[in-house]
């Protein structure tokens, strides 16, 4: 490692400055992205990529109050370093989260000059999936950016020729996903805001007809009710499903896929942007080649987490990602012009990237190498595999259970998932002051399961052990014939469901409950 040499940063610096001026010169114009993102300048766009972000660093230590303050407060400005190959390495430069520094810091002081401008600003909330919901503030150029990159996003998806019809099923009001979507896609596409309202949508179809190519934008569970839902002669229509906010097994995207022509995912933040990754047929090719692939997985994935990763693609100009020793993503906004600057921010998801060259030598040394030339349009993007939040598993007698594994396990069984509502992993202690595992599973309105409780119970979790190692040994080895795992279904509406969902996003998980609320 070296010090930065005054001899290398002034070529990359200049880089850096040509890319903010065609970046904010054309904002308002999707075809600078068609410039920037052009493969064939994949080690170009990572290295000014990072040199983005270290200029941002200094940037927002001189414009932001409370960025500044909090660097001090844990010993100033850091000296970066040089890694192998002249490319600034920011690990240096302390992690913020919500609560080190959006909780302990003033609206206005965390954003540039200290001060919220009287006009061109968009304040939005996130659900408060993690504590009380934010506002999170927005300048208009940023705003600007984003409305371009989701349209070409949405371009890439289904094509220039067609006609669409958003159906934004996102929660409407002030909620970060469901505003954003709105006020991006309404240029360049019909656009109704439903909500997520299983009548509006069903009937907004069939008054529209199906000379249109809809795209219903949703959470994976409400996606998942509206194929369900009788009403809807799918033959008659093109319908395709565009879901965030949190991933989905491959069995739940092949059930989608029974009556949605597409299902593609986005993954964003309301800390940080709501698009800031996007699958692509390249990325949804090689999760359904890791589930087969053993070899393959060892090689890319991080197997220890039993569960396969939800795969992105995202640009490596607007966002320098990293992987901490504790396997969380930390994501630096590298434009200079968003108005409350995120600088190595960890919004706690445990994820890690991949190169593209990297991808394409693994491929071919794993015996994949033709998928490259099977996924369509191609783009020379790092991907990022995200696995879940970090803080969203519970322990059984050690090993880390995480919802986004049982996910894929119920979604994945014929029998269960046409009747399935949602789930939730539930650790508490008992009157013995035992810690027990429970998974609970509420079904449809109306709907009986199909099979005995006991026969569910044994295949998921065998299912589960096969997946994670650490649950095996844990159910077979470490626990007593008192304390096996239980699996428990449950009414609509009843049981630890009763009253519906609580928060925007379905809740997965719920930890350190007493015995007797169950």
């Amino acid at each position: 490692m070296r010090l930065i040499k005054q001899a290398v940063r002034p070529f990359f610096l200049a880089l850096v400055a040509l890319v903010n001026v065609v970046e904010r010169t054309f904002a308002s114009s999707r075809h600078a992205y068609k410039i920037l993102l052009i493969p064939g300048f994949e080690r170009l766009r990572w290295g000014v990529g990072a040199w983005r972000a270290w200029a941002n660093f200094y940037h927002a230590y001189a414009k932001v109050p409370a960025y500044r303050d909090y660097i001090d407060r844990l010993g100033g400005k850091p000296e970066i370093m040089l890694d192998h190959v002249t490319k600034p390495d920011l690990t240096s430069i302390p992690e913020m989260d919500k609560d080190s520094y959006v909780k302990k810091y003033p609206q206005e002081e965390r954003l540039l000059g200290g001060k919220l401008p009287s006009m061109g600003v968009m304040v939005d909330e996130s659900s408060g999936s993690s504590g009380m919901p934010t506002s999170w503030v927005r300048g208009k150029t940023e705003r600007l950016i984003t409305k371009q990159m989701m349209q070409m996003t949405f371009l890439r998806i289904t094509g220039e020729n067609e006609t669409l019809f958003i159906l934004n099923a996102f929660a409407l009001g002030a909620w970060a996903t469901g505003m954003n979507v709105a006020i991006s896609l309404t240029d360049t596409t019909i656009l109704k805001s439903t909500g997520p309202n299983l009548d509006k949508i069903v009937n907004t179809i069939h008054e529209f007809g199906p000379r249109f190519r809809y795209v219903v934008m949703g959470y994976p569970p409400f996606l998942k009710t509206l194929v369900d839902d009788p009403r809807l002669d799918w033959s008659k229509f093109t319908i395709d499903a565009a879901f965030g906010g949190e991933g989905i097994s491959e069995s739940l995207r092949d059930y989608l896929l029974k009556k949605f022509r597409r299902v593609v995912g986005s993954y964003g933040a309301s800390d940080l942007e709501v698009n800031l990754a996007l699958e692509s047929e390249l990325t949804i090719n090689l999760r359904r080649a890791l589930l087969g692939d053993e070899r393959l997985r060892e090689a890319i994935i991080r197997v220890g987490y039993g569960v396969t990763p939800m795969v992105f693609q995202y640009n490596p100009l607007a966002y320098y990602l990293e992987e901490n020793a504790k396997g969380e993503l930390v994501a630096t906004i590298s434009r200079p012009y968003n108005i409350s600057p995120k600088i190595r921010y960890n919004i706690h998801d445990r994820g890690h990237v991949l190169r593209f060259g990297e991808l394409k030598r693994i491929l071919r040394d794993t015996g994949h190498g033709d998928m490259l030339k099977n996924s369509g349009r191609i783009l020379d993007l790092p991907l990022l595999f995200i696995y879940g939040r970090s803080d969203m598993s519970i322990e059984y007698y050690g090993a880390k259970v995480t919802p986004d594994s049982l996910r894929e396990i119920l979604f994945g069984l014929d029998v269960l998932a046409p009747v399935l509502s949602t789930f939730r992993l539930i650790s508490y202690e008992d009157a013995a002051h035992n810690k027990r595992m429970e998974v609970a599973v509420e079904l449809v309105e109306g709907a009986t399961l199909p099979l005995p409780v006991e026969t569910l119970q044994e295949t998921v979790f065998e299912r589960l052990a096969t997946m994670n190692g650490d649950f095996l040994n844990a159910w077979k080895r470490t626990a007593t014939p008192e304390n096996m795992p239980e699996l428990k279904v449950f009414a609509f509406n009843t049981g630890p469901f009763e009253g519906g969902q609580r928060r925007l996003k379905n809740e997965y998980v719920a930890s350190n409950i007493k015995y007797d609320k169950l």
